[in-house]
């Protein structure tokens, strides 16, 4: 919208012309809500009489829509609505008025929902930091906009300001609400997520072995806080190599969702997905592959083709295609899958680097070793850059470009990536970690050829 509406009768005709949008796209329901919205916003000014402030009591009323509009995750219509709200509330009342800064928080909710990072982040920042300045860090709704900040920066693959951000969360609502509340759990739950998000695993699973214990004593089995907490906990333990124990919580994880749920519902969704990773790093082949193309098929119907989470599914299936000797179908869904990505969140998200780096394996197991050079370095150095030298997903990266570097016989550099490789790894997960005992074969097998290079060269000589 151009122009901010000055008066309470262009605010009036902005809302006229978004009920008779609504109208003509069929959405009867928002339209319905906007009109009640008006009314009840004419009726108690009337109710009030002259001391009322018409233009403040129709924006209180708007301001319900779009908060229940949230709720109902409608998106698109909390977006313009949310919109004219601040737009109004800024010109009228100023930025620091706490209205303007519940509407920016909202409206930022809204960009949220509709993948509009940016837009959230910048939006984001704004409101922490008026409501850190007038409210304070400890207020609740200062406190509120910091967890959507973090929650945006998780999203857009920003993990050690979205982890800086929930470790502050935690800590002021544990001194301000106590240990057990439950917003404080919940943002216990983040930092969670955050640690294991950085490669942390160890400092995710002491907290996720906290909460689950928690959630065991006093919530009933089908709470979906204990289910969430359960699967983070799972989570820990897949990507710490322990795949029978994190197996078996997501398979409770996903029975229960499924029969409470439904097997449309996100969550549950993810916890199926989560338990196809397991299936794949047990190479169990033909069981992760029947969950993933469910997750794939129910992803695209209820999340949507583009959304990051039916692209990481669709990379997965392609991961296990490969591995099933499926190249041409891995190679199609794997393009297909980094391509969106790319455009979608950019090139330098971490969703984007997992799916090219795993590409690249898939060219290099088909022979097409270029492409797969140059994927490889280029996944490679950016996860370097994004989410630094040390993270398990770039030490990945870096093992299969020194796989492929192998291939070319190009034993100095591969060696040089398999040491590192192995260190970082024995660093993050110990030596009896898969991942560790892998890097280690590796490691001893191009010093294997090297030495025996070596030895032929000084036969030679």
């Amino acid at each position: 919208m151009d122009k901010y509406p000055p008066s309470l009768e262009s605010l009036q005709r902005e809302v006229s012309e978004l009920i008779a949008i609504y109208h003509g796209r069929g959405r009867t329901t928002e339209a319905t809500r906007l009109e009640s919205a008006v009314a009840t916003a004419r009726n108690r000014v009337v109710a009030v009489g002259t001391d009322s402030d018409p233009m403040t009591i129709t924006l209180e009323e708007l301001a319900r829509c779009v908060k229940a509009w949230l709720h109902a995750k409608s998106w698109i219509v909390a977006e313009d609505l949310g919109l004219l709200v601040l737009n109004s509330c800024e010109i009228l009342k100023g930025e620091r008025d706490p209205m303007t800064m519940t509407a920016m928080h909202n409206l930022s909710s809204a960009y949220w929902g509709r993948r509009k990072l940016d837009q959230a982040a910048t939006l984001a920042v704004r409101v922490v930091r008026l409501r850190q300045s007038i409210l304070g860090e400890e207020d609740p709704q200062t406190l509120a906009s910091m967890a959507n900040l973090a929650s945006t920066y998780r999203i857009q693959g920003h993990w050690a300001e979205a982890q800086k951000l929930d470790a502050r969360i935690f800590e002021m609502k544990k001194k301000t609400l106590g240990p057990r509340d439950p917003s404080t759990l919940s943002s216990m739950s983040h930092l969670a997520i955050s640690y294991s998000n950085l490669g942390r695993y160890e400092e995710a699973e002491t907290i996720a072995r906290q909460l689950v214990s928690l959630g065991e004593r006093g919530l009933p089995p089908t709470d979906g806080s204990l289910l969430n907490w359960k699967l983070t906990l799972a989570s820990t333990y897949r990507d710490q190599g322990r795949l029978e124990s994190a197996e078996t919580l997501e398979q409770e994880v996903v029975a229960i969702s499924r029969g409470i749920f439904g097997t449309n519902d996100s969550f549950t969704l993810t916890s199926m997905a989560n338990l196809a990773s397991t299936y794949r790093q047990q190479s169990r082949w033909s069981d992760a592959e029947r969950l993933e193309k469910e997750v794939v098929a129910i992803s695209e119907t209820v999340l949507g083709e583009i959304h990051p989470q039916t692209l990481m599914s669709i990379s997965n299936l392609a991961s296990t295609y490969r591995n099933q000797g499926r190249l041409e179908e891995a190679k199609s869904l794997g393009r297909k899958a980094t391509a969106v990505l790319k455009e979608i969140l950019g090139e330098s998200h971490p969703y984007t680097l997992v799916a090219m780096a795993d590409l690249a394996v898939t060219y290099q197991t088909m022979k097409q070793s270029p492409d797969a050079e140059i994927l490889a370095a280029r996944s490679l150095r950016l996860m370097e850059e994004t989410i630094g030298k040390n993270h398990p997903h770039t030490l990945s990266a870096m093992a299969n470009l020194g796989f492929i570097y192998q291939s070319q016989s190009r034993w100095a550099v591969a060696g040089e990536m398999a040491e590192t490789v192995h260190s970082g790894r024995e660093r993050a997960f110990g030596t009896d970690h898969p991942d560790t005992v892998a890097a280690l074969d590796d490691l001893r097998r191009v010093a294997w050829v090297e030495a025996a290079d070596h030895n032929a060269q000084r036969t030679l000589n």
